[in-house]
């Protein structure tokens, strides 16, 4: 079994999200793709950040393919999100299952900072997107070699490239704070549970 892993704030989920996933299962004919929402960001300070409930009831609005699995591991841990706890956690319950973790050209980059990055690169094989013309495939390759030679050889990063949609949550969010529109840049439920529980509007 193939299992995607895609992890992300989701504050809210838009249409990039569901554009670069669908890519993502589409390149390597996943079994599953599980989204998995952050409790905490590591990586960010949020102040306007929505709750878990609420954003894992948007992703479900968001990612509602049949091969899609939205899961709460981190919310239901609390505390910050540390990618290979959620690694570790999903390896017991899937013993069986090869992961895929999704990341952008930008966090890939940043790997070596992570909580236990070489623990990572057992649990999972890293795909990273190409998202944009910052960098090429040749920049994140001599990345990976540099800093993770031995998992490079053992074939522990993968690259794919998804034509970006130029979209950003903190763009969405500004949008609904100045009472402008946003249609077209989440799907319709999403827009209408933004508006019916007030969110991002203080």
């Amino acid at each position: 079994m193939k299992i995607g892993v895609f992890g992300g704030t989701f504050n809210p989920p838009h249409i990039g999200h569901l554009n670069i996933a669908e890519g993502f299962q589409r390149e390597f004919n996943l079994s599953k793709l599980m989204v998995i929402p952050t409790f905490v960001p590591p990586h960010k300070i949020s102040p306007d950040l929505a709750s878990a409930e609420d954003r894992i009831k948007m992703c479900e609005l968001t990612f509602s393919s049949e091969y899609y699995e939205i899961s709460d591991v981190e919310s239901q841990r609390q505390g910050r999100s540390y990618t290979v706890d959620t690694l570790t956690e999903l390896s017991k319950t899937y013993e069986d299952a090869e992961f895929y973790f999704l990341v952008g050209d930008d966090m890939l980059l940043s790997l070596h900072t992570w909580k236990d990055p070489e623990r990572i690169l057992e649990l999972c094989k890293i795909v990273s997107t190409i998202r944009s013309d910052s960098y090429t495939v040749e920049d994140l390759e001599e990345y990976a070699k540099e800093y993770f030679p031995e998992a490079y050889e053992k074939g522990r990063f993968k690259f794919i490239y998804v034509p970006p949609i130029e979209l950003s949550s903190t763009e969405i969010r500004e949008r609904v704070k100045a009472g402008e529109s946003i249609d077209d840049m989440v799907t319709e439920p999403v827009k209408d549970f933004i508006f019916a529980r007030g969110l991002y509007c203080d």
